[in-house]
């Protein structure tokens, strides 16, 4: 789930806003991603984030663990 505009509202709204959106996520879906991406309209805060997410489930990049394993 994408919410955007979050740079928007008031921070107050925001967080009721998210407060309500993680409500029906729990309450009206059975397979919808529980963690909102929230992206910035002025500011881009958050694009890359959904890029790279984009990217990721749909297989575009491999990922590559480069933790170090002992």
């Amino acid at each position: 789930m994408v919410v955007t505009k979050i740079d928007k509202c008031a921070q107050g709204a925001l967080l009721t806003n998210l407060l309500n959106l993680q409500n029906v996520v729990k309450t009206q879906t059975t397979s919808c991603f529980p963690q909102p991406l929230l992206i910035s309209s002025v500011h881009y805060w958050g694009i890359h984030l959904l890029r790279c997410f984009i990217a990721h489930v749909t297989a575009s990049i491999r990922l590559k663990d480069t933790s170090k394993s002992e």
